[in-house]
């Protein structure tokens, strides 16, 4: 697996490239435009051009991560059209910089339910894929938690998006290792990995994974709550990423870290590329798999993960 990290921009896009050569960086995301606005301001093409000569030093894949404002199954018709829209300045970003992939979670359908939230979701995707045609980027829809009404915590889900938006084809999964267990897909266990596996290949089919960000879990599987663990430090455990970059599949998929910060306010980032590498090519981590059991919600220590 080519491993790397989510990156910050500050500075100016460029700088993401040095910080993911400091951390020992072989993949990149970063945000493209904010991931908290509607509005963005124009990239200056000196800033593009300053990003582009500098990871063509290095030639990683590298990807985008959508705003989190984006909701393409939204009710109200206004911030379905502020989505789509969104969602076109993305690409449009991500294509100037010469990225592979932008990368989103699908939406969620509030009130209206899954299928009437599938149905609209795929219409926007279609919309959006006519209005950025012969881009050479790529969307990746992201696997996520469930929280909520969010739509694609469920390997159906995506299936059923990439079969019906029109230029489904050319899209893609990321898949994200914290949500797909919080969403109930348990990767703990040897067994459980291989469920997951086998059930995504027959559902959307293995081909379709372009993807993956690698984060344990503070909560247990099922949990429905996505909250970000360092590598080793959650629920996951070590076993699944011991496979995960053993597993011939994905030997040239690009895999990258949003783990959280540390005790020390610093990013983690090269901390858990070390963590990921010393696991290429070792024995099968030893012990057990931590208890799943959900914890206590009435405990202060735990409870506090629940919360909105």
């Amino acid at each position: 697996m080519l491993l790397g990290a989510h990156e910050s921009v500050a500075g100016g896009a460029w700088n993401a490239i040095a910080r993911g050569r400091a951390d020992g960086c072989e993949a990149l995301q970063i945000f493209a435009r904010p991931a908290q606005q509607w509005r963005a301001r124009p990239m200056p093409p000196d800033e593009i051009s300053m990003f582009r000569s500098e990871h063509a030093t290095v030639g990683w894949p590298a990807m985008s991560h959508a705003s989190y404002l984006i909701n393409l199954c939204a009710g109200d018709p206004v911030i379905l059209d502020k989505s789509r829209d969104a969602l076109v300045e993305e690409l449009l970003a991500a294509e100037e910089l010469g990225l592979d992939f932008v990368v989103l979670h699908p939406g969620a359908h509030l009130s209206a339910g899954r299928d009437d939230g599938l149905w609209a979701a795929a219409e926007s995707l279609s919309e959006v894929h006519e209005r950025t045609r012969g881009m050479r980027v790529r969307l990746l829809l992201e696997i996520t938690a469930g929280q909520g009404s969010s739509l694609g915590c469920r390997f159906d889900d995506m299936a059923v998006l990439l079969e019906r938006a029109r230029g489904g084809d050319m899209m893609g999964i990321c898949f994200d290792t914290c949500h797909a267990h919080a969403a109930g897909l348990d990767l703990s266990t040897e067994e459980g990995y291989e469920q997951v596996f086998d059930a995504f290949t027959r559902t959307i089919g293995i081909e379709r994974l372009r993807a993956f960000h690698l984060n344990d879990s503070k909560t247990p599987v099922g949990s429905r709550v996505d909250r970000h663990a360092e590598i080793g430090d959650g629920y996951l455990g070590v076993l699944p990423f011991w496979r995960l970059v053993n597993d011939p599949r994905f030997a040239a998929v690009p895999g990258v870290l949003e783990t959280p910060h540390g005790p020390d306010k610093l990013p983690s980032f090269a901390r858990n590329l070390a963590r990921l590498r010393a696991l290429v090519g070792a024995p099968r981590p030893p012990g057990p798999p931590k208890s799943q059991a959900l914890p206590d919600r009435a405990d202060p220590r735990q409870g506090r993960l629940f919360a909105d």
